[in-house]
């Protein structure tokens, strides 16, 4: 995993400008954006309500993980009643919950911005110099 990566940016939870920055204030539990970068200075919300779009992924997030659980459960435990299936898919997914809304949020910023776009010299979005 190299720095210049999507992949990068998501699983280090860095902002997809530079990837030194850190796209959330505080822990996943409050998984809050900041308004800009500390290390560019990119704004991150470029317009307002531009993180709604990141519910969609987090209902994709959402269906593979249940997916996932259903098919652990159903290959390795199939005795299992529906019952208990349903609560343990449930467990899963309330427990991932706060995890899955942060991801969602840095996948959703990831594909509208590129690493280094607005990195050096005159950055368009905000009107400054480096």
């Amino acid at each position: 995993m190299k720095k210049g990566t999507k992949l990068y940016s998501i699983l280090k939870m860095k902002y997809p400008n530079c990837h030194e920055g850190d796209f959330y204030e505080g822990s996943i539990f409050n998984a809050r954006v900041k308004e800009k970068c500390d290390k560019c200075d990119f704004k991150y919300s470029i317009e307002p309500g531009f993180y709604q779009g990141s519910h969609y992924v987090v209902y994709a997030l959402g269906v593979a993980v249940f997916v996932t659980l259903w098919t652990i459960i159903s290959l390795f435990f199939p005795n299992t009643s529906w019952n208990a299936t349903l609560i343990a898919i449930l467990v899963g997914l309330l427990g991932t919950a706060p995890f899955m809304s942060a991801l969602s949020k840095i996948i959703w910023a990831n594909l509208f911005f590129r690493y280094g776009k607005f990195h050096a010299g005159k950055d368009k979005q905000n009107g400054t110099k480096d």
